[in-house]
């Protein structure tokens, strides 16, 4: 049986499509070289139905990095509710999950860098980034506090190892470039546990 859409599902379909190319064509091409009819081309609307969704080829891109970034920020900003038990427990399943939510997004780290490598140019954006880390840092820290108190961590700053971290996570997209991506994921789940560095026989 056939689905029928009622007009605002159809509209939520059409503006994930539009985005979903922006995304794409953003992370390859970079802002400037991207042009909203090659946006349009790839989510096969026309021209002028970009702009019924987005006011802007500026308001586009902000979309194609804040959107994604809400929909993970409670998997790095509430990390005692999400993940439960000892921290060494806490760390690994913190870390297999990032790294799930990671393995189908290496276009949107890759936009992630963009901003990160021009914060002059995209100061609004930047601030959303560096205002992420922080509050993952805060969220984390007390998690990493207690590891190193029970013998689980380095006795490391807890800042320092949480950037550390996060740049693992970024680093993923030079990573999953075929289709190997459950080895690469064991691969890379190990060494970001060695960040914090567990000792084995806990």
């Amino acid at each position: 049986m056939k689905t029928i859409l009622t007009n605002d599902e159809k509209k939520k379909r059409k503006r994930s499509t539009i985005l979903n190319a922006a995304i794409k064509l953003y992370s390859v091409n970079g802002f400037a070289e991207t042009k909203v009819a090659d946006i349009a081309k790839e989510a096969g609307v026309s021209f002028g139905t970009v702009f019924t969704y987005f006011d802007s080829k500026e308001a586009l891109y902000e979309v194609a990095i804040l959107e994604p970034l809400e929909e993970i920020k409670p998997y790095f900003m509430e990390i005692e509710e999400h993940f439960k038990g000892e921290p060494l427990e806490v760390v690994k399943e913190m870390i297999d999950c990032h790294i799930q939510l990671f393995s189908t997004r290496s276009e949107y780290l890759r936009l992630i860098q963009q901003i990160l490598a021009r914060p002059d140019r995209f100061p609004k954006l930047f601030k959303e980034l560096d205002d992420f880390v922080k509050v993952f840092i805060d969220s984390i820290y007390s998690v990493i506090k207690e590891g190193q108190r029970l013998g689980y961590f380095y006795e490391e700053s807890p800042s320092l190892i949480a950037e550390s971290y996060l740049s693992i996570l970024n680093g993923m997209r030079l990573t999953f470039i075929d289709e190997y991506t459950n080895v690469m994921q064991k691969n890379i789940s190990r060494q970001a546990l060695r960040l914090f560095g567990p000792i084995s026989n806990k």
